[in-house]
């Protein structure tokens, strides 16, 4: 039985059945909510298919549940579930409208400050990917960011010389997006920045 809808959750990739991926995402097998999470990451890569996860006008940037729900995955005990989730949120904060609303869900520093401690380069290089193009995305986005205990982590992660060279690309895209804002100053000659309060 769980098979046969696990079965259903990966042919929907191809028939294009979004609500029944969402729908399945709610299910309380590990199995079919990674099935559906990964199919959602893959479809991600489509921008009208990442238009379903923007704030609807009119909303002050209310994230949609979908877009809920994707986030809270990246938190689930499960580790291909995390993974999953995180490449969907790197694929969705593609897209500048999705990033509004990212950084309006309940939980979103209490998650992020949860997995920037996890030292699995898998799950730290989508995570990094996703918090680079929320903060290139948009000024007031990055604010959210900036002004939190999570660019504090980044700031100590970017001192440290051990970091694989894809998250150190992530984490120097973070403050050059930060920079082009005017959110950060760098010190010359050195690796050291400080946040720009002034603004």
């Amino acid at each position: 039985d769980s098979e046969e809808n696990l079965k259903a959750v990966v042919s929907t990739q191809s028939t294009g059945g979004c609500h029944d991926i969402e729908y399945q995402q709610l299910e309380d097998s590990d199995a079919l909510r990674r099935a559906a999470t990964e199919v959602v990451c893959n479809m991600a890569l489509s921008e009208k298919f990442r238009e379903r996860y923007r704030p609807a006008k009119d909303s002050n940037d209310t994230p949609p549940d979908r877009l809920k729900a994707v986030f809270v995955f990246c938190g689930d005990e499960s580790y291909h579930i995390r993974i999953a989730a995180l490449g969907a949120m790197a694929y969705l904060t593609s897209d500048a409208e999705v990033c509004k609303g990212v950084v309006n869900i309940g939980s979103f520093l209490e998650v992020v400050k949860e997995l920037i401690c996890v030292e699995d380069p898998g799950l730290r290089h989508r995570l990094f990917v996703m918090l680079q193009n929320l903060i290139a995305s948009d000024k007031a986005v990055a604010e959210k960011i900036i002004n939190t205990e999570i660019f504090e982590c980044l700031l100590a992660l970017m001192q440290t010389s051990n970091q694989a060279p894809a998250l150190m690309n992530a984490l120097q895209n973070c403050m050059k997006a930060a920079k082009h804002w005017g959110l950060i100053q760098k010190n010359p000659g050195d690796m050291v920045y400080a946040v720009d309060n002034s603004s």
